[in-house]
């Protein structure tokens, strides 16, 4: 909501009326496809009972360029741009004589927990505010500069936005040393692991590419966002975006792996997330922490498409593993027996279970109607029986998927079909993002639906929202 004052001379001769005089100006909003002039519920009948200013509460929507408000009075007009100032938000992508005046640049952390056998940060941007349908082909789009940084040390990326839908991604690799204890202060390291992990903040600022559409522009390892060198980054400091923050980790979430309980003793975790084809799965093997079992042997049977490879032990003074692998056809099977060398060591963790042995397996192909490959899973105790089989799943992509994400043409829907009676519409699409940063559009394969249709209602395909003057309920944010 924007507020302007606009002046003008009266004249000297002095009018008397029952009424509060006022200054009978009309004005205009030009340069916006929809603009309102708001009367406030309570307002005081005298602070316009002037002739010589007036003030005005007004809205604008949809402003290509920065709106302008005309004044008129009789033969006189006036006209003054809505200083920037009134207008800009955060996420304000550049100046307007460059890029549209409602663009605005939404971002999206793909990944909010990073382990360091993964140090890749990916940062998805994407404009709002432009329209999909609507734009030259040969306009440059600019180029974003992104900043992490891990107590005083900093690591940059870079990407241009492109394309339909103007979007890219960012790319920041983490050095190893970032995913150590944090400091004290005196040099000494904390060393136990924060549970929501070592924090890194995440930064980018707007800037131009050359010619060759190269963004990244200069010498990065002079100075940094927090010292600038002297390679013209002082000019870009001050428009600093923020972004958020990402956990480092040096160790594998559980929360990543899902849980087979074969007994009251042995459990197995398999990656939840689905694998890449051609990638290795390890099955975690883990004997529970108040368990008295000193021997058990484990049956694992896959079928044809995955390849067993090896059975490595966890605690090599604990335990004692050996493998046997067997070919049968179509199906492959594989016997580890676990056997403990000494007493159990002291649980000093709060875990409920502890690695015995990790067992590796490569997806070599599998089904394209089902899209999983099955293990079945067997533990047998010498001479006191075995358990009932179990089966998990490991789910197969044919590309490493990092997320997918909905992607809105704009940042806000006014609600102006409850006044007109014409239903109001957006178009949504849904991306996917790969490991390695390749984006393709989905929105013909997924299905998306309205949390509240009461609010918002949602079309099939093509994916679109829309508001159509009948809903109950408002709301400023929407799923």
């Amino acid at each position: 909501m924007d507020m302007i004052e606009g002046r003008g001379i009266t004249d000297n001769i002095q009018r008397f009326s029952s009424l509060p005089p006022y200054l009978p100006v009309s004005y205009h909003i030009l340069r916006a496809e929809i603009s309102f002039f708001l009367k406030e519920t309570n307002q005081d009948l005298l602070r316009n009972s002037s002739l010589q200013s007036r003030v005005e509460s007004f809205f604008t929507y949809k402003a290509k360029q920065p709106p302008i408000l005309n004044a008129s009075y009789g033969p006189f007009s006036v006209e003054k741009v809505v200083p920037l100032d009134l207008m800009l938000t955060s996420n304000f992508l550049g100046p307007a004589n460059k890029f549209s005046f409602d663009w605005k640049l939404k971002a999206y952390i793909l990944r909010d927990k990073i382990y360091l056998s993964q140090p890749k940060v990916q940062i998805l941007f994407h404009i709002m505010g432009r329209d999909w349908d609507d734009h030259s082909t040969g306009e440059k789009l600019p180029c974003l500069r992104v900043f992490a940084f891990r107590e005083t040390r900093e690591v940059r990326g870079s990407c241009r936005l492109k394309g339909d839908l103007g979007l890219c991604v960012a790319e920041l690799e983490l050095p190893s040393s970032w995913f150590s204890a944090p400091t004290l202060g005196t040099g000494r390291k904390k060393s136990v692991e924060q549970p929501e992990g070592s924090p890194v903040e995440l930064y980018y600022t707007v800037q131009p590419g050359d010619e060759r559409a190269d963004c990244a522009g200069g010498d990065l390892r002079k100075g940094n966002a927090i010292r600038p060198g002297k390679d013209g980054l002082e000019e870009t400091t001050s428009h600093l975006q923020r972004i958020g923050t990402i956990g480092l980790y040096r160790a594998q979430d559980s929360a990543q792996l899902s849980e087979l309980r074969l007994d009251g003793n042995v459990a197995i975790w398999l990656p939840s997330r689905p694998v890449k084809q051609g990638a290795v799965v390890t099955a975690h093997v883990t004997i529970s922490s108040n368990s008295t079992v000193d021997l058990f042997v484990l049956r694992a049977k896959v079928k044809k498409g995955v390849n067993i490879l090896s059975a490595e032990t966890s605690e090599p003074r604990q335990w004692d593993v050996k493998q046997e692998v067997g070919n049968g056809g179509k199906h492959a099977t594989t016997t580890v027996a676990c056997q403990r060398l000494g007493p159990s060591a002291r649980n000093r963790s709060s875990s409920l279970f502890n690695e015995v042995v990790q067992m590796n397996f490569e997806i070599a192909s599998f089904s394209s109607l089902s899209g999983t490959q099955p293990i079945t899973w067997q533990v047998e105790y010498p001479r006191k029986g075995t358990t009932d089989i179990a089966v998990s799943e490991i789910f197969i992509s044919q590309k490493d998927l990092v997320g997918i994400v909905p992607l809105a043409m704009d940042t806000e829907i006014l609600n102006t079909a409850i006044l007109t009676g014409k239903t109001v519409a957006m178009p949504i699409r849904v991306v996917s993002v790969e490991e390695n940063s390749a984006v393709m559009d989905i929105s013909e394969s997924v299905e998306c639906k309205s949390a509240d249709e009461d609010v918002i209602k949602v079309s099939e395909q093509p994916i679109v929202i829309f508001l159509n003057g009948q809903k109950t309920k408002n709301k400023v944010h929407l799923q």
